[in-house]
């Protein structure tokens, strides 16, 4: 099992320099966020650029990179047009970006819907066709994630909402903190998601007063040695990803690499806890 990163956390840095310096700490695989405001966007990256971190990627040992794009594909009054010109986009870059024979993978929300989830959840479904069509025609796998604060916030609702999409091309990306601040054991989260999961985030955080606060793994109350031992035993063998919530990057003391050495040290030590 590897131990990743996400330039969620990283905006502001080159690809190249973010995926040695990442190396360099000792994390195994690195997702790219490839949002607009990121060196990494889509439109931003030209067919050079693209094989320069293609090159580093392989220099690096790394798995080819999963991308975030967190388009909010089925949000109320959506554009599916341009929103499937995006997503075409994105699946493009993920082919180009591709280092080895496994699945190529793009993880993204659902954005929000008003209501209960159940008066919504088969437009959901429904909804997702088109994007489905999209990553299928890409050779691409889309990971979901649920999203505390979203309609789609519960492991099984996340597992619902595949089953009922019944596409090779929709998948999840299981974000254990959603879960974890809602008081959701790791277990039953694990064993909800594990069947469908493609690719990982990990964070900490916990709810006050009904508001959120993210914090890095290891420094609140998720045990991330039983998560591991969970994550284990339930077959799940994609990198365990390290993903830095807006919350803490938009801080203007937030220093990125003292960050990114501090989760690993947090992750490494829960991992030989869970292997011991």
């Amino acid at each position: 099992m590897r131990i990743g990163y996400s330039t969620y956390g990283l905006a502001q840095i080159d690809p190249c320099t973010a995926i040695d310096s990442v190396a360099a700490i000792g994390y195994q695989a690195l997702e790219l966020n490839v949002g607009d405001a990121w060196p990494t966007a889509p439109t931003r990256l030209d067919g050079e650029a693209r094989r320069a971190i293609r090159a580093r990627y392989q220099a690096a040992g790394f798995p080819s990179p999963v991308l975030m794009h967190l388009m909010g594909l089925c949000g109320e009054g959506e554009d599916v047009g341009a929103k499937t010109q995006v997503l075409a986009r994105t699946c493009q870059l993920a082919r180009d970006l591709s280092v080895d024979d496994g699945p190529l993978v793009v993880t993204t929300t659902l954005g929000n819907r008003t209501g209960e989830w159940e008066e919504h959840r088969d437009q959901v479904a429904a909804a997702m066709q088109p994007y489905a069509d999209v990553a299928a025609d890409y050779g691409v796998v889309l990971a979901i994630e649920a999203h505390v604060g979203h309609s789609l916030d519960k492991p099984e609702k996340a597992a619902w909402l595949v089953r009922a999409v019944g596409r090779d091309s929709v998948r999840l990306n299981f974000d254990i903190s959603h879960f974890h601040v809602l008081g959701i054991e790791v277990e039953p989260a694990v064993a909800l998601c594990a069947p469908y999961t493609v690719h990982t985030h990990v964070k900490d955080g916990y709810m006050a007063n009904g508001r959120v606060h993210f914090l890095l793994p290891g420094d609140g109350t998720l045990d991330l040695a039983r998560y591991f031992r969970a994550v284990i035993a339930a077959g799940i063998r994609v990198p365990i990803t390290v993903e830095v919530s807006a919350q803490l990057w938009q801080r203007p003391d937030y220093e990125p690499w003292r960050t990114a050495r501090r989760a690993f040290a947090a992750m490494r030590k829960a991992w030989e806890r869970a292997a011991a």
